[in-house]
């Protein structure tokens, strides 16, 4: 689903407001209830590229995951390695690994090598991925 500002709201002209007020407030989640509408909303905003709406589900992936930090709803990932990981967040985005090896400056068979375990991932690599998806380091030292 992708979404449409040009609302017959007041609000029309503004479409990060309209985000807010039409998609998801950007508000603490407080229950069960509204963490599965959240995602819902997130869910509903994936393919569209738009920098507002690219913002708009930055802040919406930070309140879901407050609410799953505080409830204790955090996957264990400790047995899942770097390598897993990065191939999940790059098909989420629909990117591939020579997309992703450019936008990072990283050699397509550098990246590759990470991948396919052929080759430690360096210090920098680890870096530069944790800053791209907007993670801590210490996910990707595996």
């Amino acid at each position: 689903m992708s979404v449409k500002t040009k609302a017959t709201t007041k609000h029309s002209h503004d479409p990060y407001l309209y985000l807010v007020l039409n998609v998801h407030p950007l508000c603490p989640i407080r229950s069960a209830a509204e963490h599965e509408r959240a995602k819902k909303a997130l869910r509903g905003l994936a393919g569209d590229k738009r920098q507002v709406v690219a913002e708009f589900k930055k802040v919406l992936i930070s309140i879901i995951e407050a609410y799953e930090r505080e409830a204790g709803l955090q996957l264990d990932t400790s047995g899942v390695s770097a390598s897993r990981i990065v191939r999940h967040l790059l098909a989420e985005r629909r990117m591939s690994v020579n997309a992703f090896a450019k936008s990072r400056v990283i050699s397509q068979s550098a990246m590759s090598d990470m991948l396919n375990g052929k080759r430690d991932w360096s210090k920098s690599a680890i870096v530069s991925v944790a800053d791209f998806f907007g993670r801590d380091p210490g996910l990707f030292l595996r």
